[in-house]
């Protein structure tokens, strides 16, 4: 394309860091809306060597059908345990990505949650992108230490939306060292809202925690 990860992430409106993390494949599941803004914007520079919007698809498909065979067992069994229930059936892979609910008058119907404001990502990539990370590590304590429960898996789900695999590491550090319920709270939201890899990663977390209480 040309140009500078800054340059190239002003033109697509997300974050330079996130857009680095994303060509540098750490970004284990990317953000479609990202991916194909990144294709069009190929496309337009260098028509001839840019793939189709089909074969994008079909690439993209398969990113997320491959994540469909992680195990989501242990972070739903970790639940159940917690609730003295049988354990939970596997949250299905809908093949969308992580993003936090969409704001609706009647709540968020693809996933079970009530709607709530959407945490503000954008807020943190602009602290992130001008090297004010005071506030951006403000922001992560509180999201991942203080909030709400639904509030810190709003925050989860919407860093991994971003490609903020950092950010997202963080928040789910940092809830991982909270009380257990508000923890078992915060898994179930995210097997809620399909993201069985973060729940998965954060049920680890907290009994890792646990065996060093």
């Amino acid at each position: 394309m040309g140009g500078s990860f800054r340059s190239i992430a002003c033109q697509i409106h997300c974050s330079r860091s996130a857009l680095n993390r994303l060509a540098s494949g750490q970004v284990q599941n990317p953000d479609r809306k990202t991916i194909h803004k990144l294709r069009r914007l190929a496309e337009h520079k260098n028509p001839a060597g840019t793939i189709t919007e089909e074969e994008l698809q079909r690439l993209l498909q398969r990113v997320f059908d491959e994540d469909t065979h992680t195990a989501t067992e242990p972070a739903a069994d970790t639940v159940a345990q917690a609730n003295g229930r049988a354990p939970a059936a596997p949250a299905a892979w809908t093949g969308a990505p992580f993003v936090a609910p969409v704001q609706g008058a009647d709540g968020d119907r693809r996933n079970g949650l009530r709607a709530e404001p959407l945490w503000p990502v954008d807020e943190l990539v602009v602290h992130l992108d001008s090297g004010r990370y005071e506030h951006a590590v403000g922001m992560l304590d509180y999201a991942g230490g203080k909030a709400p429960a639904k509030e810190s898996a709003a925050a989860i789900q919407a860093c991994r939306g971003r490609g903020l695999t950092e950010a997202t590491d963080t928040l789910l550090r940092k809830v991982g060292g909270r009380p257990e319920e508000i923890v078992f709270t915060v898994i179930r939201h995210l097997i809620d809202a399909g993201n069985a890899a973060d729940a998965r990663a954060l049920a680890q977390i907290r009994s890792s925690v646990r065996m060093h209480e």
